[in-house]
C-alpha cells in the first residue's frame, strides 16, 4: 500500500531557514528526502519494521505528544516530529528541530 508522505510550506520554510542559519547542514535536507521516499516506496507498515526505522531511533512520544513519533536527523538532537493518520495512510510531519525539543 502507497503512503503518502507531507511537509507543509510552513515547516518546509523554518527547515529552509534553520539550514541557512547554521542549526542543520545541508545533508539534512536530504536525509529527510531519503526517509520520505522509503516510507513512500515500502509503506508505513513495512518502514516501522525496518532497519531504516532503527537507525532513525523512530519511537513513540508521550505526554502531550502521544500519538506521535520522533526521528533523529544529527548527533547534536534535531529531531523530525511525525504523525501516522492509518485511515489516509499519510504521515505529516509536524516539527523539524535543531535541538531536542518536544514543545
Amino acid at each position: 500500500m502507497i503512503t503518502k508522505v507531507e511537509i507543509n510550506e510552513s515547516i518546509q520554510s523554518k527547515l529552509d531557514k534553520d539550514i541557512k542559519d547554521g542549526l542543520f547542514n545541508k545533508e539534512v535536507r536530504e536525509l529527510i528526502a531519503f526517509w520520505m521516499m522509503d516510507i513512500k516506496d515500502i509503506g508505513y507498515e513495512e518502514y516501522i519494521k525496518s532497519p531504516l526505522a532503527e537507525s532513525f531511533t523512530d519511537h513513540k512520544l508521550k505526554n502531550s505528544r502521544q500519538g506521535e513519533r520522533s526521528i533523529h536527523l544529527n548527533e547534536t538532537g534535531g529531531r523530525l516530529i511525525y504523525k501516522y493518520y492509518m485511515k489516509k495512510i499519510i504521515v505529516k510531519v509536524i516539527k523539524i528541530t535543531a535541538e531536542h525539543d518536544y514543545l
